[in-house]
């Protein structure tokens, strides 16, 4: 049986009121002795899970269905972490987007400061292709985990290389760990879970997917690295989100350079990259919604020859990290 700390088997319970979000449990985490303290008086201090929790029976209920979803971690074999444990991920913790309850299949990366993200469109080009398997191959043989989103294309690739290297890889879901979407990866997902690789996702077990998870999913993705590569993406591509979060979080932006062959067929899956290696500032600015100071994070690479400048890049401690602060000192 894997066991669940205290502290989070009850944030479990509060998550499970429904109109209780991650600030209200945020709110409830920082309390001193909040698992020891009843409903009422945890209610009195937050406000708003007295909002949510108005009517009858509504602790009781949430206390079971946090059973359920214990049952479920047990039937999976999975932990549920919150941001109060030991061993959940650090680098995911400094950020502002971190969810306060992580669940987890398989194991975690043995050195999560090795950790960079490979993700992508759906539909790579041949050249796509290529990177994303060279990009992966450049980090499994280094020893660093490969953090992606199961998704087909880019993502696929990722995890698939790095299995295959016998490397470490994330992916990171935007549903429930009882099942696997897409379809066509479950078998990928097995062998990550063989390989000693992980399933993570911030959404309870029997949650399925919406809309709105998959842009919180690709944040998670971009906490979990030292910094995100983008092999390739349109202009509105689903890749943007965690490009853009990398960059919020203050982590490098890895951007492979389109070849001459996929830029004179202005194949749509490469114009973000053209744009990020080509365009104007405030072009660069728009599309990744940051401000100009920032663009110095982004490292757009035209050859093989390049990689061995990225880990010394991605290693670079934030501006905003404890060790900056207190060198600034």
């Amino acid at each position: 049986m894997i066991e669940t700390s205290a502290k989070t088997a009850i944030l479990l319970a509060y998550r499970m009121i429904k109109g209780v979000g991650p600030s209200t449990l945020r709110k409830i985490a920082a309390l001193p002795g909040f698992e020891r303290r009843g409903f009422d008086e945890v209610a009195l201090q937050v406000p708003a899970l007295a909002k949510a929790a108005r009517g009858d029976g509504v602790w009781e209920r949430a206390l079971a269905l946090a059973g359920e979803q214990l049952d479920q971690a047990e039937r999976y074999q999975a932990k549920i972490l919150s941001t109060l444990d030991d061993a959940y991920p650090q680098l995911l913790a400094t950020t502002k987007d971190d969810p306060v309850l992580l669940f987890v299949r398989g194991r975690l990366s043995p050195y999560p400061q090795q950790s960079v993200a490979v993700i992508g469109t759906r539909q790579p080009t041949l050249h796509g292709q290529h990177c994303a398997a060279r990009l992966t191959q450049y980090f499994a043989e280094r020893e660093w985990s490969i953090v992606s989103g199961l998704a087909i294309g880019c993502d696929t690739i990722a995890h698939s290389s790095a299995v295959e290297l016998g490397a470490h890889t994330v992916a990171v879901l935007a549903h429930g760990l009882q099942t696997i979407s897409p379809a066509s990866n479950r078998k990928l997902a097995e062998k990550i879970l063989d390989t000693g690789g992980a399933l993570v996702s911030q959404y309870p077990f029997g949650e399925a997917a919406q809309r709105a998870y998959f842009v919180q999913r690709d944040k998670v993705q971009a906490g979990l690295a030292r910094g995100v590569v983008m092999i390739q993406s349109d202009l509105v591509g689903g890749s943007l989100h965690a490009s853009r979060a990398t960059l919020e979080y203050q982590r490098p932006l890895i951007v492979p350079y389109p070849t001459e062959a996929d830029r004179a067929q202005q194949e749509p899956k490469v114009q973000a990259n053209i744009l990020l290696a080509d365009g104007e500032e405030f072009q660069k600015a728009e599309l990744l919604r940051c401000p100009i100071s920032t663009l110095e994070k982004v490292i757009v690479v035209k050859s093989k020859e390049e990689y061995p400048r990225l880990i010394p890049a991605l290693m670079q401690e934030p501006v905003d990290s404890p060790a900056k602060q207190t060198a600034l000192l």
